[in-house]
């Protein structure tokens, strides 16, 4: 198995004991996980892609206190994120759908009684 160019992520329990003792170690861990995965990208076209995405997250993070609302919105987002790049490689599919081949002519086989 090819080894992951990101770092390793703490167990739960320890993100969990992260969350409620120190958040501000969370957020400088979830930073860091994040730009390792932008500075993954080959393409800039992927970096904006993940930037704009994150810029989204990070705005429905702001805006609400609550940390179920939180959570749903952050779900609803990835969902339609989800749905998005769907949509796009349906798109791209079906346009590079094969053209239809012209279909060879099949003749039946004649048998001796019919070829005299």
């Amino acid at each position: 198995m090819a080894s992951s160019t990101y770092s390793p992520l703490p167990a739960f329990d320890e993100l969990l004991c992260m969350a409620k003792q120190n958040p501000a170690a969370l957020d400088e861990l979830q930073q860091k996980l994040n730009q390792e995965l932008i500075d993954a990208q080959s393409d800039d076209r992927g970096r904006k892609a993940i930037q704009q995405t994150l810029f989204r997250l990070q705005s429905e993070q702001f805006r609400y206190k609550a940390p179920l609302v939180r959570l749903t919105r952050a779900y609803q987002l990835m969902l339609s994120e989800m749905s998005r790049m769907q949509d796009a490689l349906e798109q791209l599919c079906m346009a590079q759908e094969p053209q239809p081949k012209s279909c060879a002519v099949v003749l039946p086989f004649r048998s001796k009684s019919q070829e005299q």
